[in-house]
């Protein structure tokens, strides 16, 4: 690993890569505003699977996103060969998989510097071996720009930047939805690529019917296209009319439409997901609900205007560095234990505080 030299060449070409998933994509943004803060003349790149392009396509200091779309050997030949017509200074690989050291390699870039998973300090807390907490995942995509000659005093807010049209397209949707000014928009999001990250469908729903009848709250429901038929269950199980239920936006709406929509909502319930660092960058109050991860991992969502629900007294916690499919002591407590009125507490509060 080498540094930037002092003289910095005019033309600096600096390329950042991270795969998946999105929010771990999400998380890097904070990365790219400091190095446009360091280096506002830079070139800089980023490479990243097609599906998360979106995340990072609109940053002011994003020359090109490259995406490598397909994991046959031949996608990544070709990827490989993009990447090389760049010729640049230096890689910033915030990813550290097999693929992206295998292309730093392939690159022989010099100035090539990585970030550092904490690999064996999130083993041991999940093996509570420890209680120390892992440094965030921002602050350790943060610190490798060390290796180029960025010394941050402190990793910058997330923003999930967005195109100049946002806005009025954001109004336009609403004026054809019937969303006023006025209206307290709520965003649900009760997906998660594992089980144990996921709060009881059940529950949702009846956080949902009371956020409407207690706060005439409009909803909008967030997910995958996987995960529209589990939103539509939940929406079935409410008491709320059909109208109240809200709109469902899963499978419906592509990256970056989810993305500008996020912007119009006052407050964001989900789990530990993409979708939950995505609401942190587009401003959201959240209300984020933990179950076999804990924040101690490094993955909480990054800033002040957030609030965690999780079962902190639960010694078996944290069982995995990412979840399980089912709960190894077969009780799930970590979400059992975790009832709609203390959600529905944690709103409150997280309503209390100023944007």
């Amino acid at each position: 690993m080498t540094t930037i030299p002092t003289t910095i060449p005019e033309d600096l070409r600096i390329l950042v890569l991270r795969y998946s998933s999105l929010g771990d994509v999400a998380l890097t943004l904070p990365t790219l505003d400091e190095i446009a803060s360091h280096y506002p003349k830079a070139r800089v790149f980023y490479a990243t699977k097609g599906e998360y392009a979106p995340v990072v396509r609109h940053h002011p200091v994003v020359e090109k996103v490259l995406t490598l779309d397909g994991s046959d050997p031949f996608a990544l030949s070709s990827h490989l060969s993009e990447l090389k017509a760049l010729k640049v200074h230096a890689v910033v690989d915030l990813h550290g998989s097999l693929r992206s050291r295998y292309l730093c390699w392939r690159l022989n870039v010099k100035k090539t510097v990585r970030y550092d998973k904490e690999t064996k300090h999130r083993h041991d807390l999940v093996a509570h071996k420890t209680k120390t907490p892992a440094t965030h995942t921002v602050e350790r995509y943060v610190r490798a720009l060390r290796g180029i000659g960025i010394q941050a005093a402190g990793p910058l807010p997330l923003t999930v930047p967005v195109p100049k049209s946002t806005a009025q397209d954001l109004k336009d949707f609403c004026s054809r939805n019937s969303i006023k000014p006025s209206d307290w928009v709520v965003g649900l999001a009760p997906g998660a690529t594992w089980e144990t990250k996921q709060w009881a469908g059940s529950r949702y729903a009846e956080l949902a019917d009371r956020l409407v009848e207690r706060y005439q709250a409009k909803l909008w429901w967030f997910g995958s296209p996987g995960e529209q038929g589990e939103i539509e269950g939940i929406r079935g199980r409410m008491k709320a009319t059909s109208a109240q239920r809200g709109l469902n936006f899963a499978g419906n709406k592509k990256l970056e439409e989810t993305i500008r929509l996020l912007g119009r909502c006052d407050l964001f319930i989900g789990n530990d997901s993409g979708l939950t660092h995505l609401a942190v960058g587009r401003g959201n109050r959240v209300v984020a609900i933990f179950g076999s991860t804990t924040p101690s991992l490094g993955f909480a969502p990054w800033g002040p205007m957030n609030t965690i629900v999780e079962n902190a007294a639960l010694a078996c916690r944290p069982c995995h560095v990412h979840g399980r499919h089912s709960c190894p002591k077969k009780h799930f407590k970590c979400m059992e234990d975790i009832t709609v009125d203390l959600v529905e507490g944690a709103v409150v509060r997280a309503m209390k505080r100023n944007r």
